[in-house]
Protein backbone atom coordinates (compact mmCIF):
# COMPACT_ATOMS: atom_id res chain seq x y z
CA UNK A 1 0.00 0.00 0.00
CA UNK A 2 2.80 2.63 1.09
CA UNK A 3 4.60 1.83 -2.48
CA UNK A 4 0.99 2.56 -4.28
CA UNK A 5 0.24 5.55 -2.48
CA UNK A 6 4.15 6.55 -3.19
CA UNK A 7 3.43 5.99 -7.13
CA UNK A 8 0.09 8.12 -6.70
CA UNK A 9 2.07 10.90 -5.43
CA UNK A 10 4.63 10.93 -7.75
CA UNK A 11 1.96 11.14 -10.80
CA UNK A 12 0.41 13.32 -9.38
CA UNK A 13 3.40 15.53 -8.53
CA UNK A 14 4.08 15.65 -12.33
CA UNK A 15 1.30 17.99 -13.47
CA UNK A 16 2.95 21.00 -9.92
CA UNK A 17 1.75 24.34 -9.32
CA UNK A 18 -1.25 26.18 -10.48
CA UNK A 19 1.08 29.00 -11.80
CA UNK A 20 4.27 28.11 -13.97
CA UNK A 21 7.61 27.43 -12.54
CA UNK A 22 10.45 29.36 -12.95
CA UNK A 23 12.10 28.15 -15.80
CA UNK A 24 15.51 25.85 -14.73
CA UNK A 25 14.48 27.13 -11.00
CA UNK A 26 15.18 23.50 -9.72
CA UNK A 27 18.08 22.84 -12.13
CA UNK A 28 20.58 22.49 -9.76
CA UNK A 29 19.00 19.48 -7.96
CA UNK A 30 19.74 17.46 -10.89
CA UNK A 31 21.48 14.37 -10.35
CA UNK A 32 21.80 15.13 -6.58
CA UNK A 33 21.39 12.27 -3.86
CA UNK A 34 21.55 12.16 -0.10
CA UNK A 35 23.17 15.05 1.25
CA UNK A 36 24.38 16.51 -1.64
CA UNK A 37 20.70 16.84 -2.88
CA UNK A 38 19.95 18.37 0.87
CA UNK A 39 22.90 20.98 0.42
CA UNK A 40 21.63 22.02 -3.09
CA UNK A 41 17.69 22.65 -1.50
CA UNK A 42 19.67 24.85 1.45
CA UNK A 43 21.40 26.68 -1.06
CA UNK A 44 18.09 27.14 -3.28
CA UNK A 45 16.78 28.83 -0.41
CA UNK A 46 19.14 30.53 0.77
CA UNK A 47 19.38 34.72 0.24
CA UNK A 48 15.99 35.18 0.08
CA UNK A 49 14.59 38.05 0.87
CA UNK A 50 13.18 38.43 4.60
CA UNK A 51 10.07 39.48 5.62
CA UNK A 52 10.27 41.41 8.96
CA UNK A 53 9.01 39.46 11.30
CA UNK A 54 4.99 40.97 12.78
CA UNK A 55 5.44 44.63 11.20
CA UNK A 56 5.37 43.17 7.73
CA UNK A 57 3.96 39.21 8.86
CA UNK A 58 0.52 40.62 8.44
CA UNK A 59 0.87 42.37 5.52
CA UNK A 60 2.06 39.28 3.83
CA UNK A 61 -0.76 36.52 5.31
CA UNK A 62 -3.01 38.96 3.66
CA UNK A 63 -1.87 37.45 0.41
CA UNK A 64 -1.07 34.22 1.64
CA UNK A 65 -3.79 33.55 4.25
CA UNK A 66 -7.03 34.27 3.51
CA UNK A 67 -10.34 33.13 2.71
CA UNK A 68 -14.06 33.67 2.17
CA UNK A 69 -16.31 32.93 5.22
CA UNK A 70 -20.20 33.89 4.94
CA UNK A 71 -18.74 36.29 2.22
CA UNK A 72 -16.09 37.79 4.15
CA UNK A 73 -12.41 37.89 4.28
CA UNK A 74 -11.21 36.15 7.53
CA UNK A 75 -7.92 34.52 8.15
CA UNK A 76 -7.47 31.00 7.49
CA UNK A 77 -6.56 29.52 10.77
CA UNK A 78 -5.52 25.98 10.85
CA UNK A 79 -5.20 25.86 14.48
CA UNK A 80 -8.99 26.56 15.26
CA UNK A 81 -12.42 26.75 13.75
CA UNK A 82 -12.39 30.10 14.91
CA UNK A 83 -13.87 32.68 12.34
CA UNK A 84 -11.46 36.48 12.85
CA UNK A 85 -12.36 38.97 9.76
CA UNK A 86 -9.85 41.18 8.34
CA UNK A 87 -8.34 43.35 9.13
CA UNK A 88 -8.63 42.88 12.85
CA UNK A 89 -6.22 39.70 13.93
CA UNK A 90 -6.75 40.16 18.13
CA UNK A 91 -6.99 37.02 19.07
CA UNK A 92 -4.74 35.28 16.62
CA UNK A 93 -0.71 35.10 17.18
CA UNK A 94 1.94 34.43 14.83
CA UNK A 95 2.62 30.90 15.08
CA UNK A 96 6.16 28.93 13.86
CA UNK A 97 4.83 25.59 13.16
CA UNK A 98 8.35 24.38 13.98
CA UNK A 99 8.87 25.92 17.42
CA UNK A 100 11.45 28.99 17.16
CA UNK A 101 12.53 27.87 20.49
CA UNK A 102 14.69 24.94 19.55
CA UNK A 103 17.35 27.12 17.35
CA UNK A 104 17.07 30.02 19.71
CA UNK A 105 14.50 32.29 17.54
CA UNK A 106 15.31 35.96 16.45
CA UNK A 107 19.28 35.54 18.06
CA UNK A 108 19.87 32.18 16.25
CA UNK A 109 18.57 33.20 13.30
CA UNK A 110 16.48 35.64 12.23
CA UNK A 111 16.07 34.40 8.94
CA UNK A 112 14.62 31.28 9.62
CA UNK A 113 12.46 32.80 12.42
CA UNK A 114 10.57 35.34 9.87
CA UNK A 115 10.60 32.63 7.32
CA UNK A 116 6.73 32.74 5.93
CA UNK A 117 6.69 28.77 5.16
CA UNK A 118 6.24 28.30 8.97
CA UNK A 119 4.35 30.78 9.77
CA UNK A 120 0.72 30.43 10.46
CA UNK A 121 -2.05 32.83 11.51
CA UNK A 122 -3.22 30.95 14.69
CA UNK A 123 -6.16 31.01 17.58
CA UNK A 124 -4.03 32.70 20.50
CA UNK A 125 -5.16 29.59 23.07
CA UNK A 126 -4.04 26.85 20.62
CA UNK A 127 -0.88 28.82 20.43
CA UNK A 128 -0.46 28.78 23.70
CA UNK A 129 -1.51 24.78 24.39
CA UNK A 130 0.80 24.23 21.42
CA UNK A 131 4.10 25.94 23.14
CA UNK A 132 7.13 24.37 21.41
CA UNK A 133 5.93 20.54 21.55
CA UNK A 134 6.61 18.55 18.34
CA UNK A 135 4.23 17.16 16.03
CA UNK A 136 2.53 14.26 16.85
CA UNK A 137 -0.32 11.87 16.98
CA UNK A 138 -2.73 11.90 20.12
CA UNK A 139 -3.24 9.25 22.37
CA UNK A 140 -4.87 11.94 25.12
CA UNK A 141 -5.79 15.44 24.42
CA UNK A 142 -5.50 16.45 27.75
CA UNK A 143 -4.44 19.82 26.83
CA UNK A 144 -6.83 20.67 24.07
CA UNK A 145 -9.27 19.43 21.44
CA UNK A 146 -10.88 22.76 19.78
CA UNK A 147 -12.74 20.30 16.99
CA UNK A 148 -9.23 20.98 14.70
CA UNK A 149 -6.39 20.67 16.62
CA UNK A 150 -5.00 17.83 19.73
CA UNK A 151 -2.74 18.46 21.77
CA UNK A 152 -1.35 15.97 24.77
CA UNK A 153 -0.18 13.07 25.22
CA UNK A 154 1.56 11.05 22.07
CA UNK A 155 0.59 7.61 21.00
CA UNK A 156 3.33 4.66 22.50
CA UNK A 157 6.47 5.88 19.80
CA UNK A 158 6.16 9.13 19.13
CA UNK A 159 7.20 12.52 21.21
CA UNK A 160 10.78 11.74 21.28
CA UNK A 161 10.17 12.29 24.77
CA UNK A 162 8.53 15.21 25.25
CA UNK A 163 5.28 14.88 27.60
CA UNK A 164 2.74 16.11 24.77
CA UNK A 165 2.46 16.80 21.08
CA UNK A 166 0.18 18.75 19.00
CA UNK A 167 -1.56 16.77 16.00
CA UNK A 168 -3.40 18.90 13.49
CA UNK A 169 -6.48 18.32 11.38
CA UNK A 170 -6.30 15.23 8.70
CA UNK A 171 -6.80 18.00 6.39
CA UNK A 172 -3.75 20.00 7.33
CA UNK A 173 -1.20 17.15 8.21
CA UNK A 174 0.73 17.33 4.48
CA UNK A 175 0.66 20.95 5.34
CA UNK A 176 2.31 20.96 8.55
CA UNK A 177 4.69 17.80 7.32
CA UNK A 178 5.70 20.35 3.83
CA UNK A 179 7.02 23.00 6.44
CA UNK A 180 8.91 21.06 8.80
CA UNK A 181 10.59 19.23 5.33
CA UNK A 182 11.33 22.65 3.98
CA UNK A 183 12.64 24.22 7.63
CA UNK A 184 14.94 20.99 8.14
CA UNK A 185 16.40 21.07 4.66
CA UNK A 186 16.31 25.02 4.45
CA UNK A 187 17.70 25.39 7.64
CA UNK A 188 19.55 22.09 8.57
CA UNK A 189 22.74 23.61 9.59
CA UNK A 190 21.31 25.65 12.40
CA UNK A 191 22.34 25.54 16.00
CA UNK A 192 19.79 22.59 17.05
CA UNK A 193 19.19 23.11 20.71
CA UNK A 194 19.50 19.74 23.10
CA UNK A 195 16.82 20.31 25.22
CA UNK A 196 14.53 20.63 22.77
CA UNK A 197 16.02 17.90 20.15
CA UNK A 198 11.94 15.61 20.55
CA UNK A 199 12.01 15.63 16.44
CA UNK A 200 15.82 15.87 15.69
CA UNK A 201 19.21 14.63 16.98
CA UNK A 202 22.10 16.39 17.84
CA UNK A 203 23.19 17.17 13.98
CA UNK A 204 19.96 18.66 13.41
CA UNK A 205 18.51 15.64 11.50
CA UNK A 206 14.96 14.51 11.81
CA UNK A 207 14.51 11.50 14.12
CA UNK A 208 13.50 7.95 12.43
CA UNK A 209 9.88 8.09 14.33
CA UNK A 210 9.49 11.58 12.81
CA UNK A 211 10.55 10.97 9.56
CA UNK A 212 7.71 7.77 9.81
CA UNK A 213 5.42 10.04 10.36
CA UNK A 214 5.60 13.01 8.63
CA UNK A 215 6.04 11.07 5.44
CA UNK A 216 2.79 9.29 6.18
CA UNK A 217 1.49 12.71 7.10
CA UNK A 218 3.02 13.92 3.64
CA UNK A 219 1.70 10.83 1.71
CA UNK A 220 -1.75 10.77 2.98
CA UNK A 221 -2.05 14.47 2.65
CA UNK A 222 -1.00 15.32 -0.71
CA UNK A 223 -0.51 18.67 -1.98
CA UNK A 224 -4.01 21.18 -2.49
CA UNK A 225 -4.88 24.22 -4.20
CA UNK A 226 -4.58 25.90 -0.48
CA UNK A 227 -1.20 24.77 -0.73
CA UNK A 228 -0.10 25.81 -4.33
CA UNK A 229 -1.76 29.16 -4.12
CA UNK A 230 0.27 29.82 -1.04
CA UNK A 231 3.51 28.88 -2.45
CA UNK A 232 2.64 31.54 -5.46
CA UNK A 233 2.15 33.81 -2.61
CA UNK A 234 4.78 33.63 -0.46
CA UNK A 235 7.04 33.11 -3.73
CA UNK A 236 6.06 36.92 -4.54
CA UNK A 237 7.02 38.20 -0.57
CA UNK A 238 10.22 35.77 0.15
CA UNK A 239 11.33 35.28 -3.67
CA UNK A 240 11.98 31.54 -3.00
CA UNK A 241 9.67 28.31 -3.19
CA UNK A 242 8.94 25.38 -1.10
CA UNK A 243 10.20 22.27 -2.91
CA UNK A 244 7.43 19.90 -1.48
CA UNK A 245 5.29 21.59 -2.62
CA UNK A 246 6.12 22.07 -5.68
CA UNK A 247 7.06 18.29 -6.17
CA UNK A 248 6.12 16.44 -3.45
CA UNK A 249 7.90 13.62 -4.72
CA UNK A 250 11.36 14.94 -3.67
CA UNK A 251 10.78 14.09 0.35
CA UNK A 252 11.01 10.03 -1.34
CA UNK A 253 14.58 10.93 -2.27
CA UNK A 254 15.37 12.18 1.00
CA UNK A 255 13.15 10.49 4.03
CA UNK A 256 11.30 7.76 1.79
CA UNK A 257 11.56 4.99 -0.61
CA UNK A 258 14.17 6.75 -3.05
CA UNK A 259 16.72 7.77 -0.37
CA UNK A 260 19.58 6.05 -2.45
CA UNK A 261 18.40 7.05 -5.70
CA UNK A 262 19.89 10.36 -7.90
CA UNK A 263 16.96 13.08 -8.75
CA UNK A 264 15.83 14.23 -11.77
CA UNK A 265 15.16 17.81 -12.53
CA UNK A 266 13.16 16.86 -15.45
CA UNK A 267 10.36 14.93 -13.39
CA UNK A 268 9.29 18.85 -11.77
CA UNK A 269 6.28 19.51 -13.67
CA UNK A 270 2.74 21.49 -12.92
CA UNK A 271 0.69 19.08 -10.22
CA UNK A 272 -2.81 18.90 -10.24
CA UNK A 273 -4.15 20.02 -6.55
CA UNK A 274 -6.32 16.78 -4.62
CA UNK A 275 -8.64 18.97 -3.43
CA UNK A 276 -10.78 17.42 -0.44
CA UNK A 277 -14.28 17.02 -0.97
CA UNK A 278 -16.19 20.06 0.96
CA UNK A 279 -17.39 19.56 4.63
CA UNK A 280 -20.52 18.67 4.96
CA UNK A 281 -23.22 21.70 5.78
CA UNK A 282 -26.11 20.97 8.49
CA UNK A 283 -29.61 22.53 6.72
CA UNK A 284 -31.36 25.57 8.63
CA UNK A 285 -28.61 25.58 11.38
CA UNK A 286 -26.36 28.65 12.62
CA UNK A 287 -23.20 28.58 11.28
CA UNK A 288 -21.09 29.64 14.34
CA UNK A 289 -17.26 29.07 12.87
CA UNK A 290 -15.73 26.96 10.23
CA UNK A 291 -17.43 24.16 10.01
CA UNK A 292 -19.49 24.31 13.13
CA UNK A 293 -23.10 24.75 13.61
CA UNK A 294 -25.33 25.35 16.53
CA UNK A 295 -29.19 24.63 16.98
CA UNK A 296 -32.29 24.21 19.34
CA UNK A 297 -35.38 21.69 19.06
CA UNK A 298 -37.91 20.92 22.01
CA UNK A 299 -40.46 18.36 19.88
CA UNK A 300 -38.07 16.42 17.73
CA UNK A 301 -36.18 17.64 14.92
CA UNK A 302 -35.09 15.62 11.95
CA UNK A 303 -31.53 17.26 11.03
CA UNK A 304 -30.63 17.24 7.44
CA UNK A 305 -27.14 17.19 6.11
CA UNK A 306 -26.11 18.38 2.98
CA UNK A 307 -23.22 16.64 1.29
CA UNK A 308 -22.28 17.91 -2.18
CA UNK A 309 -19.90 14.91 -3.16
CA UNK A 310 -18.91 11.76 -1.40
CA UNK A 311 -20.38 9.38 1.00
CA UNK A 312 -21.74 11.12 4.24
CA UNK A 313 -20.46 9.51 7.59
CA UNK A 314 -22.01 10.96 10.94
CA UNK A 315 -21.34 10.10 14.60
CA UNK A 316 -23.35 11.83 17.52
CA UNK A 317 -21.88 12.35 20.81
CA UNK A 318 -18.96 10.58 20.16
CA UNK A 319 -19.91 7.82 19.02
CA UNK A 320 -18.19 5.85 16.04
CA UNK A 321 -18.85 7.29 12.67
CA UNK A 322 -21.38 5.44 10.52
CA UNK A 323 -22.89 5.38 7.10
CA UNK A 324 -26.02 7.84 7.54
CA UNK A 325 -28.27 10.77 5.12
CA UNK A 326 -29.68 12.06 8.19
CA UNK A 327 -30.75 11.95 11.65
CA UNK A 328 -33.34 12.68 13.77
CA UNK A 329 -33.38 13.61 17.70
CA UNK A 330 -36.50 12.90 19.88
CA UNK A 331 -38.33 14.89 21.73
CA UNK A 332 -36.28 16.44 24.37
CA UNK A 333 -36.89 15.03 28.09
CA UNK A 334 -35.83 18.40 29.60
CA UNK A 335 -35.19 21.77 29.02
CA UNK A 336 -30.99 20.94 29.20
CA UNK A 337 -30.21 18.28 27.39
CA UNK A 338 -27.72 18.41 24.42
CA UNK A 339 -26.17 16.61 21.31
CA UNK A 340 -23.05 17.09 19.50
CA UNK A 341 -23.89 15.34 15.81
CA UNK A 342 -20.34 15.29 13.59
CA UNK A 343 -20.04 14.76 9.98
CA UNK A 344 -17.86 13.89 7.10
CA UNK A 345 -17.62 12.76 3.77
CA UNK A 346 -15.16 10.57 1.83
CA UNK A 347 -14.61 10.44 -1.91
CA UNK A 348 -11.65 9.81 -4.11
CA UNK A 349 -9.47 12.75 -5.72
CA UNK A 350 -6.95 11.81 -7.75
CA UNK A 351 -6.64 8.02 -6.69
CA UNK A 352 -6.30 9.53 -3.20
CA UNK A 353 -9.62 8.52 -0.86
CA UNK A 354 -9.66 11.71 0.74
CA UNK A 355 -12.24 12.58 3.76
CA UNK A 356 -13.83 15.89 4.07
CA UNK A 357 -12.87 18.02 7.27
CA UNK A 358 -15.23 17.15 9.97
CA UNK A 359 -18.32 19.62 10.34
CA UNK A 360 -20.22 19.43 13.99
CA UNK A 361 -23.32 20.61 15.11
CA UNK A 362 -24.17 21.65 18.76
CA UNK A 363 -27.90 20.88 19.53
CA UNK A 364 -29.58 22.42 22.70
CA UNK A 365 -33.11 21.12 23.80
CA UNK A 366 -35.12 24.84 24.55
CA UNK A 367 -38.30 25.49 25.13
CA UNK A 368 -39.86 27.76 22.23
CA UNK A 369 -41.26 29.75 24.26
CA UNK A 370 -37.98 30.56 25.36
CA UNK A 371 -36.30 33.55 24.01
CA UNK A 372 -32.93 32.58 22.48
CA UNK A 373 -30.72 35.94 23.21
CA UNK A 374 -27.81 34.32 21.41
CA UNK A 375 -29.65 35.92 18.31
CA UNK A 376 -30.30 39.16 19.62
CA UNK A 377 -28.15 42.80 18.87
CA UNK A 378 -26.42 44.62 21.25
CA UNK A 379 -24.74 47.85 21.50
CA UNK A 380 -21.97 48.85 23.57
CA UNK A 381 -21.84 51.38 26.37
CA UNK A 382 -19.29 53.97 26.00
CA UNK A 383 -20.39 56.56 28.14
CA UNK A 384 -20.55 56.73 32.03
CA UNK A 385 -23.38 58.85 31.77
CA UNK A 386 -24.69 56.29 29.54
CA UNK A 387 -24.31 53.62 32.20
CA UNK A 388 -27.70 52.05 34.22
CA UNK A 389 -27.86 48.90 35.44
CA UNK A 390 -30.97 48.62 37.32
CA UNK A 391 -32.27 46.83 34.38
CA UNK A 392 -31.67 44.49 31.34
CA UNK A 393 -29.60 42.04 30.09
CA UNK A 394 -25.38 42.90 29.28
CA UNK A 395 -22.51 41.16 27.85
CA UNK A 396 -19.15 41.00 29.01
CA UNK A 397 -16.64 40.95 26.04
CA UNK A 398 -12.81 41.29 25.52
CA UNK A 399 -11.74 44.83 24.60
CA UNK A 400 -8.80 43.30 22.73
CA UNK A 401 -10.56 40.57 20.37
CA UNK A 402 -14.14 40.71 21.11
CA UNK A 403 -14.27 37.02 23.15
CA UNK A 404 -17.33 37.20 24.88
CA UNK A 405 -17.61 35.70 28.51
CA UNK A 406 -19.11 32.12 28.79
CA UNK A 407 -21.39 30.72 30.99
CA UNK A 408 -18.92 27.94 32.06
CA UNK A 409 -16.66 27.82 34.78
CA UNK A 410 -17.10 29.03 38.19
CA UNK A 411 -16.73 25.93 39.53
CA UNK A 412 -14.66 24.21 41.87
CA UNK A 413 -12.76 23.01 39.04
CA UNK A 414 -12.42 25.85 37.10
CA UNK A 415 -12.28 28.67 38.87
CA UNK A 416 -12.60 31.31 36.19
CA UNK A 417 -15.25 32.04 33.59
CA UNK A 418 -14.16 30.60 30.57
CA UNK A 419 -14.14 32.49 26.71
CA UNK A 420 -17.61 31.10 24.39
CA UNK A 421 -15.78 32.46 21.60
CA UNK A 422 -15.63 35.20 18.89
CA UNK A 423 -18.97 37.19 18.48
CA UNK A 424 -20.18 38.34 14.97
CA UNK A 425 -20.68 42.09 14.96
CA UNK A 426 -22.76 43.72 12.30
CA UNK A 427 -23.06 47.86 11.58
CA UNK A 428 -21.08 47.95 14.69
CA UNK A 429 -23.61 45.94 16.93
CA UNK A 430 -23.07 42.55 18.03
CA UNK A 431 -25.59 40.26 15.94
CA UNK A 432 -25.04 36.99 17.08
CA UNK A 433 -23.68 35.24 19.67
CA UNK A 434 -21.47 31.46 20.41
CA UNK A 435 -24.15 29.48 22.03
CA UNK A 436 -21.95 28.61 25.81
CA UNK A 437 -22.35 32.47 25.99
CA UNK A 438 -22.96 34.65 28.88
CA UNK A 439 -25.49 37.31 29.76
CA UNK A 440 -25.38 39.36 32.93
CA UNK A 441 -27.78 41.28 35.16
CA UNK A 442 -27.04 43.82 37.52
CA UNK A 443 -28.74 44.37 41.38
CA UNK A 444 -28.29 47.32 43.28
CA UNK A 445 -27.33 46.25 47.14
CA UNK A 446 -26.32 48.26 49.92
CA UNK A 447 -23.15 51.27 49.70
CA UNK A 448 -24.07 51.66 45.59
CA UNK A 449 -22.70 48.68 44.89
CA UNK A 450 -24.36 45.82 42.39
CA UNK A 451 -24.11 42.30 42.35
CA UNK A 452 -23.10 40.61 39.33
CA UNK A 453 -25.56 37.54 38.38
CA UNK A 454 -24.87 34.98 35.25
CA UNK A 455 -27.17 33.38 33.05
CA UNK A 456 -27.24 31.16 30.10
CA UNK A 457 -28.56 33.04 26.86
CA UNK A 458 -31.72 31.87 27.25
CA UNK A 459 -31.73 34.02 30.88
CA UNK A 460 -31.56 31.28 32.89
CA UNK A 461 -29.56 32.40 36.28
CA UNK A 462 -26.65 30.00 36.35
CA UNK A 463 -25.75 31.63 39.80
CA UNK A 464 -23.69 35.22 41.01
CA UNK A 465 -20.00 36.27 41.35
CA UNK A 466 -17.98 35.35 43.99
CA UNK A 467 -14.66 36.09 44.80
CA UNK A 468 -12.99 32.87 47.22
CA UNK A 469 -9.76 34.26 46.93
CA UNK A 470 -6.70 35.88 44.42
CA UNK A 471 -7.32 34.74 40.80
CA UNK A 472 -9.85 32.56 42.17
CA UNK A 473 -13.80 32.76 41.77
CA UNK A 474 -16.95 30.48 41.51
CA UNK A 475 -20.50 31.44 40.71
CA UNK A 476 -22.98 31.22 43.25
CA UNK A 477 -26.93 30.83 43.71
CA UNK A 478 -26.66 32.97 47.00
CA UNK A 479 -23.25 34.30 48.10
CA UNK A 480 -21.99 36.85 45.76
CA UNK A 481 -18.73 39.51 45.81
CA UNK A 482 -19.90 43.45 45.55
CA UNK A 483 -18.45 45.28 43.01
CA UNK A 484 -18.57 48.83 41.54
CA UNK A 485 -19.23 49.33 37.86
CA UNK A 486 -18.13 52.55 36.09
CA UNK A 487 -17.27 53.47 32.08
CA UNK A 488 -13.96 54.57 32.04
CA UNK A 489 -12.75 57.25 29.49
CA UNK A 490 -11.43 55.33 26.83
CA UNK A 491 -15.07 53.26 26.73
CA UNK A 492 -13.78 49.89 28.66
CA UNK A 493 -16.03 48.77 31.19
CA UNK A 494 -14.67 48.67 35.02
CA UNK A 495 -16.19 46.29 37.31
CA UNK A 496 -14.26 46.95 40.73
CA UNK A 497 -14.80 44.24 43.11
CA UNK A 498 -14.20 44.63 47.28
CA UNK A 499 -11.81 42.18 47.30
CA UNK A 500 -9.09 40.59 45.18
CA UNK A 501 -9.14 42.73 42.39
CA UNK A 502 -11.41 43.71 39.39
CA UNK A 503 -13.19 41.83 36.18
CA UNK A 504 -10.58 41.51 33.92
CA UNK A 505 -9.67 39.28 30.60
CA UNK A 506 -6.65 37.42 30.56
CA UNK A 507 -5.97 36.66 26.48
CA UNK A 508 -3.17 34.47 26.65
CA UNK A 509 -5.21 31.56 28.42
CA UNK A 510 -8.25 33.12 27.85
CA UNK A 511 -10.86 33.53 30.43
CA UNK A 512 -12.33 36.41 32.65
CA UNK A 513 -11.31 36.54 36.15
CA UNK A 514 -10.72 38.56 39.43
CA UNK A 515 -7.32 39.96 39.09
CA UNK A 516 -5.49 42.59 40.74
CA UNK A 517 -2.74 42.93 38.31
CA UNK A 518 -2.99 44.26 35.08
CA UNK A 519 -4.69 41.82 32.18
CA UNK A 520 -6.94 42.89 29.35
CA UNK A 521 -9.95 45.46 29.78
CA UNK A 522 -13.43 44.33 29.15
CA UNK A 523 -16.34 46.22 27.46
CA UNK A 524 -19.69 46.35 28.17
CA UNK A 525 -23.05 45.40 25.80
CA UNK A 526 -26.18 46.07 26.73
CA UNK A 527 -29.30 44.15 25.21
CA UNK A 528 -30.68 46.36 22.38
CA UNK A 529 -33.25 44.07 20.28
CA UNK A 530 -34.23 41.02 19.02
CA UNK A 531 -35.80 41.64 15.37
CA UNK A 532 -35.77 45.26 15.36
CA UNK A 533 -37.12 47.98 17.93
CA UNK A 534 -36.43 48.43 21.94
CA UNK A 535 -37.40 45.80 23.87
CA UNK A 536 -38.18 45.54 27.46
CA UNK A 537 -36.01 42.92 29.96
CA UNK A 538 -37.56 42.17 33.56
CA UNK A 539 -35.53 43.08 35.98
CA UNK A 540 -34.12 40.30 38.58
CA UNK A 541 -37.17 39.36 40.49
CA UNK A 542 -37.25 37.86 43.90
CA UNK A 543 -36.80 34.65 42.63
CA UNK A 544 -33.08 35.37 42.75
CA UNK A 545 -31.32 36.81 46.06
CA UNK A 546 -28.09 36.81 47.54
CA UNK A 547 -25.29 37.44 49.93
CA UNK A 548 -22.55 39.58 49.73
CA UNK A 549 -19.34 39.44 51.82
CA UNK A 550 -16.67 41.80 51.61
CA UNK A 551 -13.82 43.40 54.13
CA UNK A 552 -16.22 45.66 56.35
CA UNK A 553 -18.82 43.14 56.32
CA UNK A 554 -22.16 41.34 54.60
CA UNK A 555 -24.38 43.40 51.99
CA UNK A 556 -27.58 42.31 50.49
CA UNK A 557 -30.73 43.07 48.32
CA UNK A 558 -32.49 45.51 50.03
CA UNK A 559 -35.43 43.75 50.82
CA UNK A 560 -32.91 41.09 53.23
CA UNK A 561 -32.73 40.88 56.59
CA UNK A 562 -29.38 40.39 58.86
CA UNK A 563 -29.53 39.59 62.56
CA UNK A 564 -26.99 38.68 65.43
CA UNK A 565 -27.48 35.00 67.24
CA UNK A 566 -29.38 37.11 69.88
CA UNK A 567 -32.41 37.99 67.30
CA UNK A 568 -30.88 41.64 66.80
CA UNK A 569 -31.09 43.36 63.38
CA UNK A 570 -27.62 44.98 62.06
CA UNK A 571 -27.41 46.16 58.92
CA UNK A 572 -24.16 44.15 58.24
CA UNK A 573 -21.38 46.95 57.91
CA UNK A 574 -18.31 46.72 60.68
CA UNK A 575 -19.41 43.26 62.28
CA UNK A 576 -16.96 41.53 64.78
CA UNK A 577 -16.48 38.49 63.02
CA UNK A 578 -19.10 35.56 64.09
CA UNK A 579 -22.02 33.61 62.87
CA UNK A 580 -24.67 35.74 61.65
CA UNK A 581 -28.39 34.97 60.25
CA UNK A 582 -29.76 36.25 56.90
CA UNK A 583 -33.56 36.02 56.18
CA UNK A 584 -34.49 36.53 52.51
CA UNK A 585 -36.75 35.82 49.96
CA UNK A 586 -35.74 32.01 49.26
CA UNK A 587 -35.07 31.50 53.00
CA UNK A 588 -33.71 31.70 56.28
CA UNK A 589 -29.38 31.03 56.29
CA UNK A 590 -26.43 30.96 58.82
CA UNK A 591 -23.48 32.93 57.30
CA UNK A 592 -20.13 33.27 59.02
CA UNK A 593 -18.20 36.50 58.56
Amino acid sequence: MKRIITCLSFLTSLLCAHAELPAGYYDSLDGKQGEQLITALRTLAAGHRVITYNTKTWGAFEKTDVRLVKGRQAWWDMYSNNIVYLPDHDGLNIEHSVANSWWGGKKGSNEAYSDLFHLNPSDQNANNKKGNNPPGEVADARLLDNGLVRIGTPVAGQGGGAASVFEPADEYKGDFARAYFYVFTTYGSLDWLDQYAYIYDNSGKLQPWAEEMLMRWHRNDPVDSKELNRNEAIYSEQGNRNPFIDCPELAEYIWGENANQTFSASSVGTIAPSDRPEAPGFKDMRLTGVNTYSGRWWDGKRIEIDAPQGDLYISVDGGSYHPAKEYTLDPAENGRESHLISAYTSHEVNGHVLRSPISRLSMLAADPLETDYSAARWERIEDDDELDLTEGYYLITASTNLHVMSVNGGTSSTQFMESAGFVDFSDDLISQLPVDAAIVRFANVEGGKTRLMVCDIYGHYAGSWNNTAKNKMKLDPVTYTPGIAKINSDGTFSYAFDTYGSLQYNASQPRFLNYESNQKPVFLYKFKDLAGGWMGIDTPGEDVWGIGIDSEGISTDQSTKIYDLSGRPVDGKKLSRGIYIVVGPKGTRKIAF
